[in-house]
């Protein structure tokens, strides 16, 4: 059974963290400014997701949940390249090439599917009291003290605030150092051209 089980459980330890169980109607919105800043900073292997995206006239929306391009697979399955939006509408820009626009992905004059994969959004935990996602599951701690941090500065206790940071600086930190052994432990380096 993991730490917290759902947004409920994490309700209570926050009440308990900042010493305020009297956080029951600004707790959604709590979550979702951590959530929020989450978005902003983390890149797990769990939010790597897979999509096909159906282009017209050169242009397809992103999914909802995105937040980075990691690759577009072009002709064959071959990665293609990210560019400026100003070069992918240049005359003569070839279909290797893709560029991000706000909410849209442009491959100049394509029509037709394209593979991508991207990092995803966290799935909120505000949906119902029993909702729960991947950070929760496996990172308990990160969302514990991100949204202690949100409820201290909310509530304006400094001093919870400061331990809810330190705390939150130090579970980012092994949680990134654990991605990064998971996803990179076994890659070798290869150095191209001529070596001595």
């Amino acid at each position: 059974m993991a730490a917290l089980a759902d947004y409920l459980d994490l309700r209570f330890a926050v009440g308990d963290f900042v010493s305020n169980r009297n956080l029951s109607d600004v707790m959604p919105r709590l979550v979702q400014q951590a959530e929020s800043k989450l978005n902003k900073q983390l890149r797990c292997r769990q939010q790597i997701t897979a999509d096909t995206l159906t282009f017209a006239n050169g242009v397809a929306a992103l999914p909802d949940d995105f937040l980075e391009m990691l690759n577009v697979y072009g002709v064959g399955g071959m990665p293609m390249t990210s560019a400026p939006l100003t070069d992918i509408q240049r005359e003569g820009s070839q279909y290797y090439r893709y560029a991000i626009d706000g909410t849209n992905i442009h491959i100049r004059g394509y029509s037709g599917n394209r593979d991508i994969e991207y990092y995803a959004a966290l799935p909120t935990l505000t949906e119902t009291p029993t909702t729960s996602n991947w950070l929760l599951a496996y990172a308990p701690d990160v969302y514990l003290y991100a949204v202690s941090l949100e409820a201290a500065i909310h509530i304006q206790n400094l001093e919870k605030g400061a331990a809810a940071k330190e705390l939150l600086d130090g579970a980012m930190g092994r949680l990134t150092g654990s991605n990064g052994r998971a996803q990179w432990a076994n890659t070798t380096t290869r150095v191209r051209g001529i070596c001595p």
